[in-house]
């Protein structure tokens, strides 16, 4: 008879891990849906798509694009939040919505930490720091000129609490001046009074610097990354120049709380593959992505550094949206 149990015993283990194998194996028996919080068209929502297309390929199944913008991405990225913790719906976001909006927002409807599973970074938004052409002619000029008038240059953002304002305060905090913030409603209304000289500087992703740097329509002063860019190695960095400044702003996929780590490594490996394919990374680069690798561990972490590090800028600068 104890031989009978442990017979029995043994094979009700052996269904039971059989079982967990399979539904393991199972994921994704359906399509997925991808939120990106902003809207069709941006380079966030072309490189996710770009993302979900080589995803699709290797999990076979769909990988559905499904945009929620609005309040800097606060709807889509609360959307998320709310969902089943199945791996069936995602947020492919960027720094805006985890690192930025929870230090300037007094009232949000998520918890940036709580209420999300990292599950893969892909990689940085490189910002640069831009001039109107009647500006100074180098980073020296520029700081020695804010500094010998307080406040006297201006420089514009597309909005209040936005990552181009952040990454500008993140700036000045670097180099040791002080400028005059004035928020546009969107980027390209920024840039256009940039450009037409009603504008002094701005921080832009390099996608928008480096072409019309190169069309003559800006003056790019420096490159917020540690080091130069492989595709743009002739710009300088504003670290080699005197200022250590890291203007990069990270995406990656997050799921929703308690994302089951059997089903959120599937989902990064599919995103790890994804990105090792090189008519990807031709897009990211296009899209001013720099492609990073990494486990959802990895991304947690990374999250928390950046989470700390914006979040000092905004309290500095005392930056804040009712």
């Amino acid at each position: 008879m104890t031989e009978l149990r442990r017979i029995l015993r043994r094979t009700l283990c052996v269904s039971i891990a059989s079982f967990a194998l399979s539904a393991q194996a199972a994921y994704p028996e359906k399509s997925i849906r991808m939120v990106v919080p902003y809207p069709p068209g941006g380079s966030t929502d072309v490189v996710a798509r770009a993302l979900a297309a080589a995803m699709t390929e290797r999990l076979k199944q769909t990988v559905v694009i499904d945009n929620r913008a609005g309040a800097s991405g606060m709807i889509g990225s609360e959307f998320v939040a709310s969902q089943p913790a199945d791996g069936y719906t995602l947020v492919f976001t960027a720094a805006d919505t985890h690192s930025i909006n929870p230090h300037v927002y007094a009232k949000m409807r998520y918890d940036a930490k709580r209420d999300f599973t990292p599950v893969g970074i892909v990689g940085y938004l490189t910002m640069a720091l831009i001039v109107n052409p009647n500006q100074a002619a180098s980073l020296s000029q520029y700081v020695q000129a804010a500094k010998a008038k307080p406040k006297s240059i201006n420089y514009a953002s597309w909005g209040i609490g936005s990552s181009s304002q952040v990454a500008m305060e993140m700036f000045n905090g670097a180099a040791g001046v002080q400028t005059t913030h004035v928020p546009f409603q969107g980027a390209a209304p920024a840039i256009t009074a940039l450009m037409a000289g009603q504008i002094d500087a701005m921080m832009v992703p390099m996608t928008l610097a480096e072409p019309n740097h190169r069309a003559g329509k800006v003056r790019l002063l420096g490159v917020g990354a540690p080091q130069r860019l492989a595709w743009a190695n002739d710009l300088p960095t504003l670290a080699e120049q005197g200022v250590p400044l890291d203007g990069r702003l990270w995406l990656g996929v997050l799921g929703p709380a308690k994302l089951p780590s059997d089903v959120a490594n599937v989902i990064s490996k599919a995103i790890n593959d994804s990105l090792k394919d090189p008519r990807l990374q031709e897009t990211m680069r296009k899209n001013g992505l720099d492609v990073v690798t990494g486990s959802p561990q990895d991304f947690v972490r990374t999250l928390d550094l950046e989470f700390e590090r914006w979040g000092k800028t905004i309290r500095d600068s005392k930056i804040q949206v009712d």
